[in-house]
């Protein structure tokens, strides 16, 4: 334990990330839609257990913050935001290819305090006066990819007619390709925060992916079987998709043997949360 609080205390400042003992109870979680047009995400950005990055955004001494960047051409750019939910947006003929994305929190203004147990940090930095410069990272999520998930070509929106637990998948073609994802108020509000539930926040999720997979097999499958004549390798979201099925060694939609609720349960198995003694 002590080698534990001394590692700590080297950083030069607390920091809330995966792996990191800064904060006792932190947590910082990022939600991503993608855009319809395939060239934006919308990054909701929600913090836990750690008062003290709350308190410096509500007092504008920090800004929610997304670096998107290309490693293979080496493109770099900081976007920052006022609110939690933030639109990150780029241009693929600047960019090269999709890009990766990295939110986190970032200091804007100098920030002197003696850190506190209210603040929710660890024991190893109570007590310490700290001086923060402009630029530290004070929150830090791992890396978000933008080019092939199926995720990122859903885009869900919210509707109050559909009766509780209900939703629909529709695939659109006016502005690129994407899934539109119609859901009632109920579901709608589980997928952004399942209240510790991720277990069935998967499952709704792989099932709207089977649904999604379905669409495309009627769409473009097998040519003898398929409802229409049109060509999906123009759009540049589905060939990185399908490439992301061959590198996983699974059919695409177009293959004999494609069987959409096998494909998806591959790529996003169900996690049955199975209680103390249920056989």
């Amino acid at each position: 334990m002590n080698s534990s609080a001394e590692s700590v205390r080297c950083l030069p400042y607390p920091i809330l990330e995966s792996g990191s003992l800064s904060y006792d109870r932190g947590e910082y979680r990022v939600t991503a839609l993608a855009g319809a047009d395939g060239r934006s995400v919308t990054l909701r950005h929600e913090i836990q257990g750690a008062p003290l990055v709350d308190s410096l955004l509500r007092e504008g001494k920090a800004r929610y913050a997304c670096l998107v960047s290309v490693p293979a051409t080496g493109y770099r750019r900081l976007e920052q935001s006022d609110t939690s939910e933030q639109r990150v947006e780029w241009h693929l003929d600047v960019v090269g290819e999709p890009p990766m994305l990295r939110p986190l929190i970032l200091a804007v203004d100098a920030i002197q305090c003696r850190l506190r147990e209210e603040h929710g940090v660890a024991r190893a930095w109570q007590g310490v006066q700290l001086t923060i410069p402009i630029g530290a990272r004070l929150a830090l999520h791992e890396y978000l990819r933008t080019n092939s998930s199926i995720h990122n070509l859903v885009v869900l929106k919210n509707d109050p007619e559909l009766n509780d637990g209900a939703l629909k998948v529709q695939a659109c073609t006016e502005d690129g390709f994407y899934f539109l994802v119609t859901s009632a108020t109920d579901v709608f509000r589980f997928l952004q925060n399942p209240s510790g539930y991720p277990n069935h926040r998967l499952s709704i999720l792989t099932h709207i992916v089977s649904r999604c997979f379905e669409l495309l097999e009627r769409l473009y499958g097998n040519p003898e079987r398929r409802e229409t004549d049109a060509d999906w390798t123009s759009f540049r979201s589905l060939k990185a998709l399908a490439a992301e099925l061959r590198a996983k060694g699974l059919p695409c939609w177009d293959e004999d043997g494609f069987d959409p609720i096998k494909v998806s349960t591959q790529l996003y198995p169900h996690k049955p949360t199975v209680g103390e003694g249920d056989e």
